[in-house]
């Protein structure tokens, strides 16, 4: 019996962590007519992250989904639309956010903390993030992850600058 309670609970446990790495990507595009058609495409892959500039992660993976090229509204280059997942009791080393692009990342699940530090990576503040929280990212922001008792689900929209 006591087996079968813990098949139940991996079973469950994968069920639920599947919605992280599951899903369809559809953009909607113009055809030459200027008609709106949807069209399937395939999202990038969920992929370990075991550390960051040699700074160890825990239980992170990360994917580029889909890059949203520039078009007629002038967006830059482009963005990024990335995904993560840290899992529970996991975290992201501490790193500096990139070069001339302004990240936006928004909290789909899990509760924890985030550091803020100096270019020393001396962590001087923190920030609790829980669902529905959106956090923007301005370049060159010092910042790591703590990860609480659920898994971490988050959107990031990488904003290309314009070169």
């Amino acid at each position: 019996m006591r087996g079968l309670i813990y098949g139940l609970a991996a079973i469950a446990t994968l069920a639920i962590c599947a919605s992280a790495f599951a899903g369809d990507l559809t953009s909607i595009e113009l055809d030459p007519s200027g008609k709106a058609v949807a069209v399937k495409k395939e999202p990038g892959k969920l992929m370990s992250i075991p550390d960051i500039g040699g700074r160890p992660n825990k239980g992170f993976d990360y994917a580029a989904l889909y890059q949203v090229p520039p078009n007629r509204i002038d967006i830059g280059k482009g963005i990024n639309v990335m995904r993560g997942h840290v899992n529970a009791r996991g975290s992201i080393a501490l790193h500096e956010g990139a070069d001339e692009q302004t990240y936006v990342l928004y909290v789909i699940s899990g509760t924890g903390t985030m550091s803020l530090n100096d270019k020393d990576g001396k962590a001087y503040g923190e920030i609790a993030y829980k669902p529905d929280d959106v956090i923007l990212f301005q370049p060159h922001t010092w910042h790591a992850w703590v990860n609480g008792d659920a898994p971490f689900e988050f959107l990031g929209f990488d904003m290309q600058a314009k070169k």
